[in-house]
């Protein structure tokens, strides 16, 4: 009897006590579930964009003013520093192979001493007697310093030893062509006609100076043949003066 009395007196105690716990651990539930949905957007639900991460400053590209742009080394060339290249320096004192003796008279030729460069190549020449560019160099500096005759002679040795040495023919031609000596300066020129990159401005050249020898036939083959290879070649070339000065001679060639 005593028992029943006891438990009705203690049960609504014991139920007010679950409920009481139930409760809190409801409300600490909450907040889980709140940071839950604010992170699962519903599917009608759009997200807010975040907002971008800026970069730091140091790797930012810095902004330039339009100003800044438009100049160009063409318009504002002092806004630009010029580099100064450095010379190597050069330390050959005692030269003993030709490569040497050329070095040693390529440096004697910036210097702007002809003589003592003419010695070295000479030098050179004497250990490697084949050599096209020593004799080409060495003939420039005899042409410089007056001597046609030696000049004219190093100019054919380098065309000998490289036949496809373009510069050499013209200067050597030239020399001829100065002494007023045409018929040399054809023949030694006439060879660039057997070398498909040197033919147009052989057959220019060569047509102008029998126009000079009153050779009209001749004349108006190279100077024809020169246009016709102009004219081929889809190049600029057809817009240069001695385009222009050619066309004008054939005019004249065929009154």
């Amino acid at each position: 009897m005593l028992t029943s009395k006891w438990l009705s007196r203690c049960a609504p105690l014991v139920l007010l006590t679950f409920c009481i716990t139930c409760n809190s651990s409801q409300s600490a539930k909450k907040p889980a579930l709140a940071a839950s949905s604010a992170n699962q957007a519903s599917p009608g639900q759009q997200v807010a964009a975040q907002p971008p991460i800026s970069q730091p400053a140091a790797l930012q590209k810095p902004v330039q003013t339009q100003e800044q742009q438009n100049i160009t080394y063409a318009k504002n060339p002092g806004r630009f520093v010029k580099q100064q290249p450095s010379e190597v320096p050069f330390n050959i004192t005692d030269p003993k192979t030709a490569q040497e003796h050329f070095n040693v008279a390529v440096n004697d030729d910036h210097q702007n001493q002809l003589y003592k460069a003419i010695e070295e190549y000479q030098k050179a020449l004497e250990l490697q007697p084949n050599w096209a560019l020593a004799h080409f160099r060495m003939a420039q500096d005899y042409q410089k310093r007056g001597h046609t005759d030696e000049a004219i002679v190093h100019w054919t040795l380098a065309t000998k030893y490289d036949p496809q040495f373009y510069p050499a023919y013209d200067l050597l031609s030239a020399a001829y062509a100065r002494e007023g000596n045409l018929k040399k300066a054809i023949e030694a020129y006439s060879p660039m006609l057997n070398y498909p990159p040197a033919r147009m401005p052989a057959n220019y050249q060569l047509g102008l100076w029998y126009v000079q020898l009153g050779d009209a036939a001749q004349a108006r083959r190279h100077l024809e043949a020169y246009r016709e290879l102009a004219l081929n070649s889809k190049s600029v070339e057809i817009q240069s003066d001695r385009f222009q000065k050619a066309t004008k001679e054939l005019q004249k060639l065929k009154e």
